[in-house]
């Protein structure tokens, strides 16, 4: 017997599926069904994974489905559910592993009867088959109390790797963002790849929610979810529960970094901590932090690139095409990248999460706001003269909407802008090797004005003499309405004000050294990141 579709409700219940015997359907899971089953020939009761989808359906929910088979197989470890077999009954992929009794995590958390050496050990477990998963190349991607299993026997096991990625894989589009919105990591709501640092993350949530009864990102939607998740931290884990030991809150906050850099490197590392704060916590050592833990001290240069300051000479080697300006804390950017997030992870979650595979009107709607956000974040960075930024954004857009014609739009004008910028290059150098400083000169202002940081113009300021006084002049009047602005704006005490005010003191260092050439460069710098920071 097939598996056959009746025109309303779910499918009929099969009586076998590959050689094993169907016992009762368990439950309905985001790819198909799960059944209790019963394998003749060893003599066990299994549970049966099958994905609803016929072979030309959806290829890519066929691969989920046997990716995760094949990620669990892979890992043989107390601590992971065992599959036995990955085969195809009836044109249906399904999946043959350990039948286990019990409950999920998520259950026995709201229950509140776990005791906190109990709530220990479980993240101990969790640390260990996850360690492990990460050892092999495995990343999880969507790790949550509902995806860990607590046997009737005390066993602990990781469930559900239908969103894993193996090491090198690259199947999940570019741009796309799955997993469940509370666990998620900062970098996975922003499109970015996950890895093993991502997972630790999760483990920091799901050790934050299992100490404290309490998810740490909690809002009334999705999107105030998702936001919490790149914004804000959670609320201090001992003012919910007082008696928690400070060396096990230590570990998880460290997990919790909004930074991937400062987090745990994988799960291993991670379960070297835990291990180390549970054998405190047992000597009566709890309220003693660890040691190897704790931040160090950033170097003044480590400080200085944290708030997105950099020398002139740093600044004039970057070009603008390199979109590697640093300290953009902008609040039109933080409040866009998080709008921009949270209706990614909205779109790709409802996809993710629903069977059918035709679109949706709502799923539409979803699709355009997103394309439309990502033509905003293009059309900003076009205008602060981030061109590969803006490349990037317009780039996104298409790909959710390949009618848009302003992304379309916008890749032609920075086409046109990066065009500009190799021409005005073009003519100060022939001007420079033909002697001609006059037109050398001009270019070189035009240069200056589109691409300040263009390594034609750091080449050739030192050398334009008393002549281009005027131009330097220019230069330090327009950085100055630039702060007059951005002042106006409140923004100076953001990252990016900083940067140009640094900038602005070189440039009149060099102004005073009479190198009009380099003051000119550094005020223009200057001037387009005080625009930045006002948002203007």
């Amino acid at each position: 017997m097939g598996f056959e579709r009746p025109l309303l409700g779910r499918p009929m219940t099969p009586e076998k599926i590959g050689r094993y015997e169907v016992v009762a359907r368990l439950g309905q899971g985001a790819m198909g069904e799960v059944y209790r089953a019963r394998d003749p020939v060893l003599k066990r009761d299994v549970a049966v994974k099958v994905i609803l989808t016929g072979r030309g359906e959806d290829e890519t929910l066929r691969k989920r489905f046997q990716r995760e088979a094949r990620a669990a197989a892979k890992l043989s470890h107390p601590n992971i559910v065992t599959v036995f077999e990955l085969g195809e009954h009836a044109e249906q992929p399904f999946m043959a592993m350990e039948l286990l009794e019990g409950t999920d995590l998520k259950q026995a958390i709201h229950s509140g009867e776990l005791a906190l050496a109990r709530r220990l050990e479980i993240l101990e477990h969790v640390c260990e088959g996850l360690s492990f998963a990460h050892s092999n190349d495995i990343v999880h991607r969507d790790l949550k109390p509902a995806n860990i299993h607590l046997g009737v026997d005390g066993s602990i096991k990781i469930m559900d790797f239908g969103l894993a990625r193996f090491g090198g894989s690259n199947m999940t589009r570019t741009g796309m963002v799955m997993g469940t919105p509370h666990y998620m990591s900062p970098e996975q709501v922003k499109g970015g790849k996950a890895d093993a640092r991502s997972d630790v993350f999760a483990l920091g949530a799901l050790g934050y929610e299992l100490l404290t009864g309490r998810r740490p990102f909690e809002a009334e939607t999705m999107h105030a979810v998702l936001f919490k998740v790149m914004q804000e931290e959670p609320a201090p884990a001992r003012e919910l529960v007082p008696s928690l030991p400070p060396v096990i809150v230590q570990v998880v906050e460290k997990a919790l970094a909004k930074d991937p850099a400062a987090r745990f490197a994988d799960a291993g590392e991670m379960l070297k901590a835990v291990r180390k704060a549970r054998q405190a916590v047992a000597a009566g050592k709890g309220d003693h932090l660890l040691s190897e833990l704790r931040p160090r001290a950033k170097s003044p240069a480590a400080r200085r690139r944290a708030a997105g300051e950099s020398s002139a000479s740093g600044s004039a080697s970057r070009s603008s095409q390199s979109g590697a300006r640093g300290g953009r804390s902008l609040p039109w950017a933080v409040a866009v990248l998080a709008i921009v997030g949270i209706l990614t992870v909205g779109f790709f979650a409802l996809r993710s999460w629903m069977a059918p595979t035709q679109e949706t009107e709502a799923d539409a709607g979803l699709r355009s706001a997103v394309a439309d956000m990502q033509v905003d974040l293009a059309r900003r960075r076009l205008r602060d003269g981030e061109l590969a930024e803006a490349a990037r954004h317009a780039d996104r857009a298409l790909k959710l909407d390949p009618d848009s014609a302003e992304a379309r739009g916008i890749q032609e004008r920075v086409n046109e802008a990066l065009e500009s910028i190799a021409a005005a290059a073009e003519r100060a150098r022939a001007a420079a090797e033909g002697g001609d400083v006059a037109t050398r000169n001009d270019a070189l202002w035009d240069l200056m004005q589109l691409d300040a940081s263009n390594e034609v113009v750091a080449e050739m300021a030192p050398d334009l003499g008393e002549a281009f006084r005027p131009r330097a002049e220019e230069a330090r009047r327009l950085m100055t309405e630039a702060r007059r602005l951005a002042e106006e704006a409140r923004a100076n005490r953001l990252p990016e004000f900083s940067g140009a005010e640094r900038l602005g003191r070189d440039g009149e260092r060099a102004f005073r050294d009479g190198d009009y050439g380099t003051a000119a460069r550094c005020f223009l710098d200057a001037r387009s990141r005080f625009a930045r920071a006002a948002g203007q």
